[in-house]
């Protein structure tokens, strides 16, 4: 961890945030990566703030959040942006030619949901994030070994050999499919557009090392600050809802023994039949006598879900319970 000692006087903030990028920033600490999700302006409610502006007045403000962020950046810093991808589009020349930033690459979001079913056209389930770079001195961190996924094929013997060596996995695609903060999650903090924790770690982890500086200039539950404080790094954020100070974190959100490691897997890895050399008709049959098996061990409600869920995948029907 740095030896800069956090604390919520130094490190969260109420105001503007290009002002705030500009006055409140600790002066002996260069920010290494930039992570944010900017109010989306669609009439979110975010409370006292509205999220509604001109479309010339919105994009004055991204250009300013950027140019500010690119002067206080180390020469060697990251910026990510998660927005929806027309948006980014319309955005397109601030993000790539007036700010100084460069564009690096464009990594998209898919997400499952059970909302917006439009008659017009399909669904948005996804979101775009943009990875900006500054490099005048050095090349920007990049940890692309620190989050894997699995292997496709381990029975293929040069993967066998790989994963013997301790390499579980090889690097992840530019499409990232992780859910939505649901009402259930722990996580949910009732403000709109919370960004899930899995997403956040994986780009600080893959882009800065323990004991740099995050920051996020549009920090709304302070997700972003309470991720990099969690693994190590010191976090940094703004709001200019006053509502928002409630998210602050405190101390208890500060890890100090953490240590970073590589080949790690940050979502649960679910059951591959292939993998386990099961056919897919042995599958099935597993999981229809799994209905008789939970029922015998008196695990009912367990039974009625998994009888559920496979009356959902149409590998039965009701007939074979009559």
């Amino acid at each position: 961890m740095s030896e800069i000692e956090w604390s919520q006087e130094r490190f969260c903030h109420t105001g503007d945030s290009p002002e705030m990028l500009r006055k409140k920033i600790p002066k002996n600490l260069r920010v290494k990566l930039f992570l944010t999700d900017p109010p989306y302006n669609i009439g979110h409610n975010y409370g006292e703030v509205d999220d509604r502006r001109s479309k010339k007045e919105y994009m004055k403000l991204i250009t300013k959040v950027l140019r500010e962020s690119y002067k206080i950046a180390d020469d060697s810093a990251n910026f990510f942006m998660i927005h929806y991808p027309k948006d980014i589009a319309e955005m397109w020349p601030i993000l790539t030619e007036k700010t100084g930033w460069k564009f690096h690459q464009w990594i998209t979001w898919t997400y499952p949901s059970n909302i917006g079913m439009s008659k017009k056209s399909w669904t948005t389930a996804s979101r775009a994030i943009i990875w900006l770079q500054k490099s005048e001195n050095g090349e920007p961190i990049f940890h692309p070994k620190r989050i894997v996924r699995p292997y496709q094929n381990p029975w293929d013997k040069r993967v066998g050999e790989l994963i013997k060596s301790g390499k579980k996995g090889c690097s992840l695609y530019d499409w990232w499919k992780i859910n939505l903060v649901k009402n259930v999650n722990l996580e949910k903090s009732g403000y709109s557009n919370q960004i899930p924790e899995i997403l956040l770690k994986r780009i600080i982890r893959s882009t800065t090392d323990v004991g740099d500086l995050v920051v996020d200039p549009f920090s709304g539950t302070y997700s972003t600050m309470k991720a990099a404080l969690s693994i190590g790094r010191l976090g940094w954020g703004c709001d200019l809802n006053p509502d928002t100070e409630k998210y602050w974190p405190d101390k208890n959100y500060v890890n100090t023994n953490y240590i970073e490691k590589e080949f790690d897997f940050d979502i649960p890895l679910s059951f591959d039949h292939v993998r386990a050399g099961i056919s897919e008709n042995q599958y099935r049959e597993i999981m229809i006598n799994g209905i008789g098996v939970l029922e015998r061990k008196g695990s009912d409600s367990a039974s009625k879900k998994l009888k559920e869920e496979l009356l959902r995948m149409e590998w039965i029907g009701e007939h074979d319970f009559v």
